[in-house]
């Protein structure tokens, strides 16, 4: 089931990444845009905890991570839109960010304590060689 979610998610990114080119380069300003799509997201967010009810984390090493997430979205949103905005191919950008992939398989090995196998770590190395050919 996370390969169907997964893949419905990369839909909704690539258009959602479309829209920002285009809202960037009819001159609306990345934070107002992102600042748009963040605050609607928040309300989204908040109608579903509540529906829900999930736990909301309180314990300050928890919060401490997510004020980190929040910085670190923060700035890659903004740097990821002005990219899209002004990259001759929207895609370009979108591929190079999408290499977080890799970054977070090899991470999680040492981090998370993630296995991998020598063909998965040959496909990170060939996502990273594609996106080189893509962008070059």
């Amino acid at each position: 089931m996370w390969q169907l979610w997964a893949a419905t998610a990369m839909a909704c990114f690539a258009v959602m990444q479309l829209l920002f080119a285009a809202l960037v380069r009819r001159g609306i300003d990345v934070a107002a845009v992102l600042l748009y799509v963040f605050g609607v997201g928040a309300l989204f967010y908040l109608i579903h905890v509540r529906a829900t009810r999930a736990g909301v984390p309180r314990a300050p090493r928890e919060l401490a991570m997510l004020v980190a997430a929040a910085a670190l979205s923060y700035i890659g949103n903004w740097l990821l839109v002005r990219a899209v905005a002004t990259a001759p191919n929207p895609g370009y950008p979108v591929a190079i960010s999408g290499l977080q992939a890799a970054l977070v398989t090899l991470a999680s090995v040492a981090v998370l304590g993630a296995t991998l196998s020598w063909s998965k770590a040959a496909g990170v190395a060939l996502c990273a060689i594609g996106v080189t050919l893509l962008v070059r």
